[in-house]
C-alpha cells in the first residue's frame, strides 16, 4: 500500500454503555476503492459517521496526511475534503438539483443575497464535468432514485472532496444504473480520490475493491489487499463461520391455488407452499402489483381471488384480516415506526383483530424475537435504534405475529448482510414448508434463482414471462426484463 491519504487509528465508541466500536483502525490511500464490510450492527456505519462528524468518538484519532483532524460536525468533514453518501438519501425534494448540491454553501452576490444564476452555473459545471445527465434547475422531487444518487455524488464533488464514503450505493439501483455508478467510481479513482465502499454484494467487491476491511462485533478482524482474500474468506471473517449453502433447498409446492391475480397485462396463480419470484428492472411495475393486491393502491381494472373467492380489498386492514402480509421495500419510510418499541412494531398489524393483552403480547413478541434472532438490547427499545437487518427481521416477525399465510415480500434482503440474509431465506423456507405462500419481488438475480419455485418477469407494467426457476438463468431473466 502507498502512503495513506487518511488514517483512523484506535477508534472506540459506545452508546449507553454498549461498546459498538473497539480500537478500530482504517487506512485509505489516494486512488483506491476500500471496501468496508461486515454484518448489520458490526459498526461500519458508526465508524463512517464518526469520520463524517455525525458522531464523536470516545477515543482514537483521524489524520489526513500529517494533519490531525478535529471533526466535530459534517461541516468540519466537508472542509477537510470528506463526504459521505448515506444509504438513506437525505436530499431536499422541494429544492432544485443546484440548490441541493450547494446546500449550506450557497454563493452570494455583493449585497449578500443568494446568487441564483451563479448557483445554477456552478452546479451545471459540476454535472457536466463528470458527465452526469442532469439539469441544475430540475426539482429533485421529479428525479428517480438513481438520479438522486448522482446529485448526492455531485454534492460531494462540488466540495472538492478527497475522500468519499458510499454506503450501499447500489441498493436501489437497477443493473444498468449500477453499471453507470461503477463507471463514475472508476473515473473518481483515476482522479486520485479515496473511496470507502460499503456493500453486502460480494460480486461488487470482487469487481471494485483494491483493499478490504472486515468488521465483526465492533472490531476489525481483517484488513488487507482484496487480491489476498476470496469471497468465502470474507464471509468467514464477517460471520465467524462458513455459509456453505446460502439458498436452502425448497420443498415442492402444493397444487391448491391460494391467490389468483388477473389484470389486463398481469395474470398469475400462486399455490400453497410456493414462492413466486417477480423480477424486472426498477420501474417495471413490480411494487405496484404487490401494493394493488394488498389494498394500498386498489386496482379496479382486474380481479383478485383468494382461495377461489373474488375479493376486493379497499384498504390494508381488509387484506390483513384475510391473511395477507406485505413487507415494503421502503423499510425506513413505510415499514418501521422508528420511535416505537420493537414489541409494538411486531404486534401492530394484529391490533385490530384482538383485544390487546400486554402480557400475551410480550410473550409472543419475545418468542418471535428469539426465533428470528433479532438483536436488540431490550424489546422495549425504539426499533429505529436497531441495525437495518434486525429491523427487517422484526418486520417479518410482524406478519408471523399477525398469522399471515400469504406474504408479499418486496426486496426482502435489501441492505441486509449475508448472515441475516441466510436467516431470512431459512425463515422463508419454513413458511412455505408449513403451507404458507410467498410472492417475492427482488432485483437480486441470484436471489430470484435461488429462492423461487417459479420466476415471473415484468417489463413496463406487463408480466412478459413466467417460467420454472429450475429452467432459469440470469441471462434469461435479463433478456425478458430488458
Amino acid at each position: 500500500m502507498t502512503e495513506p491519504l487518511l488514517r483512523m487509528t484506535g477508534v472506540t465508541k459506545s452508546f449507553g454503555g454498549n461498546c459498538v466500536l473497539s480500537d478500530v483502525s482504517l487506512a485509505l490511500a489516494a486512488g483506491e476503492v476500500h471496501a468496508l464490510v461486515g454484518e448489520n450492527g458490526a459498526g461500519k456505519s458508526t465508524l463512517m459517521k464518526i469520520l463524517n462528524g455525525v458522531y464523536a468518538m470516545d477515543a482514537g484519532e483521524i489524520r489526513l496526511g500529517d494533519e490531525l483532524l478535529e471533526i466535530r460536525s459534517p461541516h468540519d468533514a466537508r472542509k477537510a475534503g470528506i463526504s459521505m453518501i448515506f444509504q438513506e438519501q437525505i436530499l431536499a425534494n422541494d429544492l432544485t438539483v443546484a440548490e441541493n448540491i450547494f446546500l449550506g454553501m450557497e454563493p452570494t452576490g455583493a449585497a449578500g443575497f443568494l446568487a441564483n444564476a451563479k448557483l445554477n452555473d456552478l452546479a451545471q459545471e459540476v454535472l457536466e464535468r463528470h458527465h452526469f445527465p442532469l439539469a441544475a434547475t430540475t426539482r429533485v422531487a421529479r428525479l428517480t432514485r438513481a438520479q438522486k444518487q448522482l446529485v448526492e455524488i455531485a454534492r460531494a464533488l462540488a466540495t472538492a472532496a478527497r475522500v468519499i464514503v458510499m454506503d450501499e450505493p447500489t441498493a436501489v439501483l437497477s443493473q444498468k444504473e449500477s453499471e453507470e455508478l461503477f463507471r463514475i467510481i472508476a473515473e473518481l479513482k483515476a482522479k486520485g480520490l479515496a473511496i470507502v465502499y460499503i456493500s453486502h454484494r460480494m460480486e461488487e467487491l470482487e469487481r471494485l475493491a483494491d483493499r478490504v476491511t472486515v468488521l465483526r462485533d465492533g472490531k476489525c478482524v481483517f484488513s488487507g489487499e482484496a487480491a489476498s482474500i476470496d469471497t468465502a474468506g470474507i464471509i468467514r471473517y464477517m460471520v465467524g463461520r462458513d455459509i456453505h449453502e446460502l439458498y436452502p433447498e425448497l420443498p415442492p409446492p402444493g397444487t391448491e391455488v391460494v391467490l389468483e391475480v388477473k389484470y389486463p397485462n398481469i395474470s398469475f396463480e400462486l399455490h400453497r407452499g410456493e414462492i413466486i419470484g417477480l423480477g424486472g428492472l426498477v420501474g417495471a411495475g413490480r411494487t405496484e402489483v404487490a401494493r394493488g393486491i394488498f389494498g394500498l393502491d386498489p386496482d379496479e381494472t382486474g380481479t383478485i381471488k383468494l382461495h377461489g373467492k373474488p375479493v376486493h380489498f379497499r384498504n390494508t386492514r381488509e387484506a390483513i384480516a384475510a391473511g395477507l402480509g406485505y413487507l415494503t421495500e421502503d423499510r425506513k419510510g413505510m415499514g418501521i415506526l422508528p420511535d416505537m418499541p420493537v414489541t409494538q412494531n411486531i404486534s401492530i398489524a394484529a391490533l385490530d383483530s384482538a383485544v390487546l393483552n400486554l402480557s400475551e403480547e410480550a410473550r409472543r413478541c419475545g418468542e418471535l424475537i428469539a426465533k428470528l434472532k433479532v438483536k436488540a438490547r431490550s424489546p422495549s427499545m425504539p426499533i429505529g435504534r436497531l441495525s437495518g437487518g434486525n429491523q427487517q427481521k422484526a418486520l417479518l416477525a410482524r406478519w408471523l405475529y399477525a398469522g399471515s399465510t400469504i406474504l408479499l415480500l418486496d426486496e426482502p434482503t435489501q441492505g441486509v448482510d449475508l448472515g441475516t440474509r441466510a436467516e431470512i431465506y431459512l425463515l422463508m423456507r419454513e413458511i412455505v414448508a408449513n403451507g404458507g405462500s410467498i410472492l417475492m419481488i427482488s432485483s437480486d438475480l441470484p436471489e430470484l434463482l435461488g429462492m423461487s419455485h417459479r420466476i415471473g418477469v415484468m417489463r413496463r407494467g406487463e408480466l412478459v414471462s413466467m417460467f420454472e426457476a429450475a429452467d432459469a438463468t440470469q441471462e434469461k431473466v435479463m433478456q425478458f426484463a430488458a
